[in-house]
């Protein structure tokens, strides 16, 4: 009888044609080359074989790799029986806290949500680490580094070829910076800016390391790669900034934007992700040349057209979601969302990812979706 590894794995039957094309795509929107079409990640469809099989918790997963992997395979085999753009990847998802569990660092471990770092470092403990030692060699033998070499090279294994395998979490150098020292950090960027700075080059070496090590484990270039459904050319990683929010434009200049570059530049540059609202910085962020697009956490909380117009400017790429309105029709949506692309004539800058909840036709006629998205940008972009 097969396990319910097993049996999962048999069911990801992944469509290597369709998965090639959307990488395809995905790498123009990187390079900055026009694809065919616009890529597309629709929301992957429900799994009803899941059924059968218990369902494991974030806690379960944590100190399991094969529960981990089981539960990550679900959702692979529902974005594998449908089309679209999204690539099939899987990270050993071992929560925020993991780069900074390479300073000794210990998570408390839930059982319905994400881990959370239940300590910091002192200022006096920060001070004791030499910046320049904190490379490739510090961190893989430390905290969650090695598990999580064990768990990628237990997916390796098993998927055989079938998804790729993704870095895990390893935020940015700011959001280390903050969970490795807590929120005195704030004050210490007005009370003690040379200690903030120092306590930044540790966390930027430490991102670095960490991802260095990881992307050699899972075998793939410093400057590609993915991460979920996301394929990343000319631009090897991901950098979490959500603490920047946080901070005012003259902050950002002096305390992020350096150590982004940093972090950044050994893979040939990367995506931003942040929750809430960066608009204080958003236009200095696109200005980064290691910076090549951007993902909005609370992508709610910006004005579609006009932030859209400004990463165009830029020549960047927005990769995400944008709400669909109230009342509005799947046609006036595609529309609306198509109509910067239309005014310059190009199909480079997105790679667009709505949800389940603004595409429940997606779920009734996928093709039909496909055909519609596909069919306005042969009408709108000449």
């Amino acid at each position: 009888m097969l396990s319910e590894l097993d049996y999962v794995l048999d069911l990801l039957q992944p469509d290597l044609e369709r998965i090639e094309l959307g990488r395809r795509r995905q790498a123009s929107v990187w390079k900055g080359e026009e694809p065919d079409y616009i890529p597309i990640i629709p929301p992957p469809t429900y799994v009803p074989e899941k059924e059968r099989f218990p369902s494991y918790n974030l806690k379960e997963q944590f100190y399991d790799s094969e529960k981990m992997l089981v539960m990550h395979l679900w959702e692979l085999v529902g974005r594998a029986r449908l089309p679209g753009d999204a690539q099939l990847s899987i990270r050993a998802n071992l929560g925020t806290g993991f780069v900074p569990s390479t300073f000794g660092l210990n998570q408390i471990i839930f059982d319905n949500i994400m881990p959370w770092l239940k300590d910091h470092l002192t200022k006096d403990q920060i001070l004791s680490i030499n910046p320049d030692e904190v490379n490739e060699d510090f961190v893989k033998s430390r905290g969650l580094v090695p598990t999580a070499i064990e768990y990628i090279n237990f997916f390796k294994e098993k998927l055989d070829g079938k998804a790729h395998i993704y870095l895990s979490d390893t935020q940015g150098p700011l959001d280390i910076a903050h969970l490795v020292y807590g929120d005195t950090l704030f004050t210490d960027i007005y009370d003690d800016p040379e200690f903030v700075h120092h306590l930044l080059k540790i966390t930027t070496n430490a991102y670095i390391g960490v991802s260095k090590v990881l992307k050699e484990v899972i075998g793939e270039p410093l400057d590609s790669g993915y991460h979920g459904v996301l394929y990343m050319e000319n631009g090897g990683v991901r950098c979490c900034e959500d603490t920047t929010t946080l901070l005012s434009p003259k902050t950002f200049k002096e305390f992020v934007a350096p150590y982004i570059a940093s972090a950044l530049r050994p893979f040939g540059g990367g995506w931003v992700h942040f929750c809430g609202s960066g608009h204080q910085f958003l236009e200095d962020l696109l200005a980064m040349p290691e910076v090549k697009g951007l993902n909005f956490g609370n992508p709610e909380r910006y004005d579609y057209y006009s932030t859209m117009n400004l990463i165009l400017d830029h020549k960047k790429f927005y990769f995400g979601i944008f709400q669909r309105e109230e009342q509005e029709t799947l046609e006036e949506y595609f529309k609306r969302i198509l109509r910067p692309f239309s005014e310059r004539g190009t199909r480079c800058g997105l790679i667009f990812m709505p949800s389940s909840t603004d595409l429940p036709e997606w779920y009734e006629n996928s093709q039909k979706v496909l055909d519609l998205w596909y069919s306005l940008q042969d009408k709108m972009i000449k």
